[in-house]
C-alpha cells in the first residue's frame, strides 16, 4: 500500500503508522479526520465495518482490504501546533493544565507520556525540538490514540516557552526529588504547566530556576530512589488534580 501524500503541519515522518484495533477506535471517535489510509486483512472487514458503525464515521480515506497475510495498518497524522498559535491560544485560557518535556529521550516514555495527558484532559504536551525523542512509530504504538485528543507542541527553546506561559499567567511546576511533597500543596494553580525531565538527569537545573515550585512524590517506605518518568508523571498530575478539585468544592 501506498504512502499518502504528506500535508504541511505534522510530526517529521509526515505521518506515523498505528497497529492497534484499540488505537483505532479511539482515533474514529476523536479525530478521523487525521486517519490518511488504512490497511486491513480481509478476514477482519467486518470488524473495521463495526467501528466504524460504532463511532458513527464515515471514512474520507484509502482502505485496503488485499494484503491477507499483514495485520492491521493505520496511517495517522500527528499534527504538531506552531508555539506562536499555541501562545495564543494559552493567553484566552481561563483554566489549563499542560504537561511539559525536558528533553525525554526515550520514545516509548513519550508516548506514554501523551497517554497520561490524555487520560486526564489534557491538550497540550510541549516538547522541544533538540535532544529531545521525536515522536516515531514506537511513540505512537505506546500513546496508541493518545494523539487525538492531545496535540504535540514544538518548541525551540524550552526556558523561554515557559517564560512566555508565566507572563500569561501560567505557573510553572517542576518534578524534583527535593521539591515540595505534592500532597502538601495548598493553593489551587488555576493555569499550570507541570514539567518531567530526562530518564538519568531529570529536569534540567536552567529550567528549574524558572519553576515557580517543584514537586515531589513521597512514597511511605521508599525502595527505589526513582520512577519511570511516565509513572511519575501519573501519579503527580492526578493528585495536582484531585487537590484542585477538592478546593474547589
Amino acid at each position: 500500500m501506498k504512502k499518502p501524500q504528506r500535508r504541511t503541519n505534522v510530526s517529521p515522518s509526515g505521518g506515523l503508522y498505528l497497529t492497534s484495533w484499540s488505537g483505532l477506535d479511539e482515533y474514529l471517535r476523536a479525530r478521523p479526520d487525521l486517519i490518511l489510509s488504512i490497511r486491513c486483512p480481509p478476514a477482519d472487514k467486518k470488524k473495521l465495518e463495526q467501528l466504524l458503525i460504532k463511532n458513527e464515521t464515515t471514512l474520507n480515506c484509502a482502505i485496503d482490504y488485499s494484503e491477507a497475510e499483514k495485520g492491521l495498518a493505520v496511517f495517522v497524522e500527528v499534527p504538531v501546533l506552531d508555539e506562536f498559535k499555541f501562545l495564543e491560544e494559552a493567553a484566552k485560557t481561563e483554566r489549563d493544565f499542560i504537561l511539559a518535556c525536558d528533553h525525554v529521550t526515550d520514545t516509548r516514555n513519550l508516548g506514554a507520556l501523551a497517554r497520561t495527558a490524555a487520560y486526564f484532559g489534557m491538550r497540550y504536551l510541549i516538547m522541544a525540538k533538540d535532544r529531545q525523542a521525536p515522536i516515531s512509530g514506537a511513540t505512537l504504538g505506546t500513546a496508541q490514540g493518545a494523539f487525538a485528543f492531545v496535540q504535540p507542541v514544538l518548541v525551540t527553546n524550552l526556558g523561554r516557552t515557559l517564560n512566555d506561559l508565566k507572563e500569561r499567567a501560567y505557573w510553572i511546576l517542576a518534578a524534583d526529588m527535593d521539591g515540595q511533597p505534592v500532597e502538601s500543596i495548598k493553593q489551587d494553580y488555576e493555569k499550570k504547566v507541570l514539567v518531567l525531565g530526562s530518564e538519568d538527569k531529570g529536569v534540567s537545573q536552567g529550567i528549574l530556576a524558572k519553576s515557580d515550585l517543584t514537586v515531589a512524590i513521597t512514597p511511605s517506605e521508599p525502595k527505589l530512589e526513582s520512577l519511570n518518568v511516565s509513572v511519575a508523571a501519573g501519579i503527580l498530575i492526578h493528585a495536582l488534580h484531585v487537590h484542585s478539585v477538592s478546593l474547589k468544592k
